[in-house]
């Protein structure tokens, strides 16, 4: 609005009575009523078309908002529904990758509980060796002390039975003798092959 129609009604017309200054003062008066009126309804008018002006401005950027934000939302969704997918296919990599690892732990449980029995057992057996072996070396030790004890008896039956032949053998001369004229006084041949516990022999009748 021009400088001169933002002016009130009434300055305006005092304006316009100091610069007609041929005019009555009871003219001046009417004319200032009626340019008044049309102040008035000029200002109206402006006022209407600034509103006008303004809501269109208004409508428009409603619409450029309104644009936009369908745009944000559209992308929004977009993104959302992708956020969405990823989500479940992570999700379902996760499930899997722990049902996996559950089964890993779960059959590994059970491997060491095998090696675990294994270990039992094994350390069972090893008990037992233990005291097998222990058992030996007392056994052993025993044998041992019956081995030093037969080896002092078995010197002294050498001993004595080398001291028996000894004796025999210094009386086999004598027996042969004694046998001889045994023989030839009874004239019975002897024979020695008999065994150990007999003893057969013949009797010649000739002289």
């Amino acid at each position: 609005i021009p400088a001169t129609m933002k002016q009130h009604p009434r300055a305006a017309s005092t304006n316009i009575m100091n610069s007609s200054s041929n005019t009555t003062t009871t003219t001046a008066s009417n004319n200032n009523g009626d340019e008044y009126d049309d102040w008035l309804d000029l200002d109206a008018k402006m006022s209407s078309i600034l509103h006008t002006q303004k809501s269109q401005q208004a409508t428009t950027t409603t619409k450029t908002l309104a644009a936009r934000s369908t745009t944000l939302l559209t992308t929004l969704h977009n993104h959302h529904s992708r956020l969405l997918a990823d989500s479940s296919n992570i999700q379902s990599t996760l499930t899997n990758s722990i049902h996996k690892e559950k089964q890993a732990l779960h059959n590994e449980s059970q491997e060491l509980s095998t090696q675990l029995s294994a270990v039992q057992e094994l350390q069972s057996t090893k008990e037992q060796l233990l005291r097998s072996n222990s058992e030996i070396h007392t056994q052993l030790a025993t044998c041992a002390s019956n081995i030093n004890e037969c080896q002092l008896d078995a010197k002294e039956e050498i001993s004595t039975i080398q001291t028996i032949e000894a004796r025999h053998m210094k009386n086999i001369p004598k027996i042969k003798h004694e046998l001889t004229l045994h023989a030839m006084m009874t004239n019975i041949k002897w024979d020695y092959s008999c065994g150990p516990e007999k003893l057969r022999g013949e009797v010649s009748l000739n002289k």
